[in-house]
């Protein structure tokens, strides 16, 4: 591999990086803009059984987002792990 190439290899994975970065900083709001676009839930509702009303698609993708953030940051290391001599 050549020093451009490798400059240019090392260019984009500082900008899926800053990307990253941008999305586990904001990533969580996604699921915040979409429920409330659609208006649920307004309200978290906690019955007797423990079942949490149409709420929980809002966590559920809350977490997913969270878990693809880190899935993300841990393939920037590996990519960049990959690149070291």
């Amino acid at each position: 591999m050549t020093n451009a190439e490798r400059n240019q290899i090392n260019q984009r994975i500082a900008a899926l990086e800053r990307a990253s970065a941008l999305f586990g900083r904001f990533g969580g709001y996604v699921p915040l803009v979409i429920a409330f676009l659609n208006r649920w839930p307004t309200q978290v509702e906690l019955y007797p059984d423990w079942q949490v009303g149409e709420s929980w698609k809002f966590f559920l993708a809350s977490f997913l987002y969270f878990l693809a953030s880190l899935a993300l940051d841990r393939a920037i290391i590996f990519a960049k792990a990959d690149l070291d001599p």
